[in-house]
Parts: C-alpha cells; structure tokens; sequence
C-alpha cells in the first residue's frame, strides 16, 4: 500500500511540475494603429486560474471597454500521449487619441500563489490621412482611419531608403526596399532587385516579413520589407542605383451585385511597380593615408597576445591579433607582424565572427601568426601599428599594440647554432659555426693525371653543350622578362588559374549544399576571370559592358550568351536561393565550359 502511495505522489508530482513549466502570461496588441482607431489589448494566461489582474497605464490611448474575459481549453495527443492547455484571455479594447510613439508596460496577476508579469509592448499611433472629409474632429479621426483600412484603392509604390545618402568610400549605407499599397491585401509574383553596381553588397535576411502600417507623405500605408542590406562603394564619385522591379498581385475591395443585391468583394488586380533612381555622393578618402593604413573605415580596436615568452629552438609561438569594430570589418587587410628574421613564419590563420547591423559590419577579425625560432637568442616582436579611417571625425587613427620579448633557449633537434643577438633583417644574418677545414702540412707528392679523352668527341662536347645551354637560357630569360613586365598578358595567363582555384572553392560549397555561398564563390570568379582576361578592372565591367568588351576580345555570340546566362543565374540566386542540387550541378559545368572555351579563344 506505501508502494503505490509513492508511485502516486510521484506521478502526481511529476504532472504538476510539468504543468507549472508550461504557464505563460503575455500581451498583445497591434505595433501600430491610425489616430482615431479602436484596436484591443489582449492579455493572455496560459496553463492557470488567474486573479487581481493589474494592468498598466495605456499612454495616447482612452479605454473604450475591458476587460473581456473569455477562457478556453485545447486538448492534443500525439502517439497516444494526451495533453492540456487551458487559457484565459482579458481585452481591453482601446481608441487611439494621441499621435506618438509609445510604450505600454507590464501587467501582473497571480496565479498559483505566484505573481506573474507580461511582456511590454510598442505602440506607434499614426496620424490620420491628410484627404479626410471635413467633418467634426472625431468623426474626421474616425473616417480617415477607416479609409486607411478599407483596402477600396490600388494605389502602390515601391521605394529603397538608404540611411545616408552622401558617405565616404567603403563607409556602409543601409539599404531598404519597402513596398506601400492601399490594397486589402498584396503578394509578390515576380521581382528584380537593383543590381547596386559600385557596390559591395552584405545582405541582412529578412525573417518571416510582417505588413505594417507606415504614414508617407501625408497618407497612411501598409507595407513590408522586402531587402535590406549593407552597400560598400567601392569608389568615389556618384554612384546611381538602378531601379529594381516587382509584379505584383492586389486585392481591393469592390462594390459587386449578388444574389441579394450589391455586396462588396475582392477583386485581383496585377500591378508593376519600380523604385526610383537614387544617387549616392561617395566622397574619397582624405590625402596622407598613413602606411599601416588597411583599408578599414569604420570605428574599430586592436589588441594582441602572444601564446608564450619563453621558449626552445624549434618550438612553435603564436601571435594573435583582435580587430575589433563596426565597419567594413571583412574587407580590411591583415595587419602583418614583423617577426625576427631567422624566425621561420607560417600564413596566419584568420577567423572572422560579425554579423551586420544597421550601422555595418560589427564583430571581431581574429589573425594568428604562427613562427617557429630556429636559433637560440633574445628576441623583440615590436608593436602592431594599424590605421583606419574613422568616419565620425573625417580623419585617420592610428593605433599600436604592446611589443613582446622572447628568450630563445637552445633546444633539441636541428638547431646547432651558438646563442646568437637578435637581427632586425635577413641581410644582417651571419652564418655560425661554420667549422674551418684542417690544412694538411709536410711533403705533399703532386702527380699529374694522364688525359683519357684530350681530343674526344666528348671533350669538345664538354665546352660545347655548357655553352648551348648558356645561351639558351640567355634567350629564354629575356623572353620571361619582357613577358612578366607586361602586366597584362600576366594578368591574362593567370586568370585561368585564378578562376580554377576559385571554382574549386565552389565545388566544396556544391558538396556541401551551401547554396548560397557556392553562387557567391561562382559569382566571384566568373567577374574575377573575366576581369583579368579583358585586362580591365573589376570596377570598370558591369553587366552593361561585359558582352562587348567579349565580343571586342573575339568571343563567339554563343559564348556570350553562356556568360551572361551564369552571371544572372548566380545574381538571382542570392535573392532567391531556392535552385535544385541538379540546377547548381549544371551551373558549376556550364561554368568550366565557358572557361575552357574562352581560354581557346583568340585574341582579335
């Protein structure tokens, strides 16, 4: 019998905990509404009997009614398991008398001898349309906010808000692109994005996009977002952003005749709509950029460490470096540490860890050198300088990290030299230890060797050859010279090998089914290759260009075509990475052909 009590009490212990897990109490309300507006405040009790609600002030708003109270209960199973949710809902129903932006605080209630507190809430009350009637003020509040909802007008537009519209090279711009209507509601069938040339372009994703009400010159809308992103102008000057384009599928309400009479409808209407060109006035970096200078605009720190100070020959040390900042923190150069000369250094390991807000790229760029000391010594790593431009006062910082001291003892291994001073250069090394050969001394009997081959074919063939291939290298070298010193037929021999190192990467991200990175990476190389074949610079070819200066090269039209197909399929794919294995799988492909055909292509 004291068995099954236990087991009971256990049970019953286990239940009850799992239902106090599951108790919630939470607010929720409309983010915005129209001056003159009834919208409710529902505050919501789950998984408990509630008691002595308190409920906070509601700023620009009068109380119309409330609470209502309602209670419910949802019973589910799954796998034959059965579970309960009970709820209680008070609403307040509310008018918007005040235009502002406010905030709604907690409320409280009790349930289960514990007081319980909601969430706050954000309240944007929007003033009312400019074109309402001429009524009283409250009738006028009333009918303006009203028209704002009635969805009886097509009227729609898109436009892309930047944060700022005249920056510094490299300086992040918000981009948004937000679509307005009057429609009951709307949906996207089609859209084409601006191509934002001049710029690097860092997208923000848009989770679950939400319709909100927004106020634009002088008339309330309902909108949504549907981009936003983080521009970088690569260069100086004005930079105008083309138009992006979007059809789009309306509903409005309208009057129809049924069965009873007139009665009103939705009704499907599809509409075209452009953002307008907007320019941006991107100003260049000041003069006397400092040496140490990176390329980093923004605001940003450094700092440094070293893994040790104290160590044996042939040992390895890491210094790490931490540059720290909003910015264009992923496209800055990495600061180079200037190790002792015998020092063996290997490339530094770099991890970035941002994410990109509002104001650019904020994060932490990590870079760890790895060297390895092959003598003995006192050794000094000196201070890090790095600059950058900082946008709030137009002007260049300069930053320097702390200096390290290392004691090099001499260890096991390969080391052999004797306890050396430290070298600030290669040129200052001097080869130690080097052992002096024991000169013999006494009678030395010197005997000529008689010749076996004075006179040969083998002979002459000795001077001969040495000669031939003398000369050969004499021609071979000049022609390498005059080659390398062409920057541009370099530029265009190597820009096969650049693409396939490039196009390796994307294979990875193919196996991996990274799509989005895979389309940047084909992306990157394809503008790259094509950059380096036409000896132009990547800041100089825009889609607008590419296919006459391929032509002007010689390419064939069927070519073009090939190139100008991966190109949009890798832009839209940013935008709308939805593609099959098979389509990434025949984009890679297609991408290697057009290659190897351009490569066999010759020059006009």
């Amino acid at each position: 019998m004291k068995k099954l009590f236990f087991i009971i009490t256990i049970l019953m212990c286990s239940a009850l905990s799992g239902f106090a897990d599951g108790v919630k109490f939470s607010a929720t309300a409309p983010g915005q509404v129209i001056k003159g507006q009834t919208f409710q405040v529902t505050f919501t009790l789950i998984n408990a009997n509630g008691q002595d609600l308190r409920v906070p002030e509601f700023p620009g708003c009068s109380v119309l009614f409330g609470p209502a109270v309602s209670q419910g209960s949802q019973f589910t199973s799954v796998n034959g398991k059965t579970s309960t949710q009970t709820e209680e809902s008070y609403t307040y129903t509310l008018k918007a008398v005040k235009e502002g932006t406010y905030k709604i605080g907690s409320a409280t209630i009790r349930a289960g001898g514990k007081q319980l507190t909601s969430n706050t809430l954000n309240l944007k009350i929007l003033p009312p349309d400019k074109n309402a009637d001429n009524r009283s003020s409250d009738d006028q509040e009333y009918t303006s906010a009203a028209q704002g909802t009635t969805g009886t007008d097509a009227t729609s537009f898109a436009r892309i808000i930047l944060s700022k519209t005249k920056v510094y090279e490299q300086e992040a711009i918000l981009a948004t692109i937000k679509l307005y209507t009057k429609a009951a509601n709307m949906s996207l069938e089609n859209y084409t994005f601006p191509s934002f040339e001049g710029f690097v372009v860092q997208d923000m994703p848009i989770q679950n996009p939400q319709f909100e009400l927004d106020h634009y010159d002088g008339v309330n809308y309902t909108t949504v977002v549907v981009k936003r992103a983080l521009l970088f102008p690569q260069h100086s000057g004005k930079i105008t952003i083309n138009p992006g384009k979007f059809d789009m599928v309306l509903q409005v309400v309208r009057p129809m005749r049924g069965p009873f009479g007139m009665m009103r409808g939705l009704q499907e209407i599809k509409k075209t709509i452009q953002t307008q060109p907007v320019t941006v006035n991107v100003m260049p970096l000041p003069a006397g950029k400092p040496a140490s200078y990176m390329g980093a605009v923004g605001t940003f720190t450094i700092n440094s460490s070293i893994s040790k100070e104290n160590l044996k020959t042939n040992e390895a040390v890491t210094v790490k470096l931490q540059i720290k900042g909003v910015g264009n923190l992923k496209y800055v150069k990495n600061p180079e540490v200037k190790f002792p000369a015998d020092f063996e250094v290997y490339d530094p390991k770099i991890d970035i860890k941002a994410q990109n807000t509002t104001t650019g790229v904020e994060g932490t760029r990590t870079i760890e050198y790895t060297a390895i000391p092959r003598n003995a010594g006192d050794f000094t790593i000196p201070g890090v300088v790095f600059s950058y431009f900082d946008i709030h006062t137009g002007s260049y910082k300069t930053l320097t990290t702390q200096e390290f001291h290392l004691k090099v003892e001499k260890g096991t291994g390969g080391g052999n030299s004797a306890r050396i001073s430290n070298f600030t250069d290669k040129e200052a090394l001097q080869m130690l230890n080097q052992d002096i050969h024991f000169i013999k001394t006494g009678n030395i009997h010197l005997q000529k060797s008689p010749s076996i081959i004075w006179g040969t074919l083998g002979y002459w063939l000795w001077y001969i050859l040495p000669a031939l291939f003398f000369i050969i290298f004499v021609i071979i070298n000049r022609k390498q010279a005059r080659e390398n010193a062409n920057v541009t037929l370099m530029k265009t021999r190597k820009a096969n090998k650049v693409a396939t190192r490039r196009l390796k990467a994307a294979g990875k991200y193919l196996k991996e089914h990274r799509k989005e990175a895979f389309y940047s990476e084909v992306l990157q190389a394809v503008w790259g290759y094509l950059s380096d074949k036409l000896s132009l610079p990547l800041s100089e070819l825009t889609r607008d260009n590419v296919a006459a200066e391929l032509a002007k090269y010689g390419a064939k039209e069927d070519l073009i075509n090939r190139f100008m197909e991966i190109l949009d399929t890798c832009e839209f794919a940013q935008y709308a990475p939805s593609q099959s294995d098979s389509a990434m799988d025949k984009l890679y492909e297609d991408t290697v052909e057009a290659i190897g055909k351009m490569e066999n292509t010759v020059k006009k």
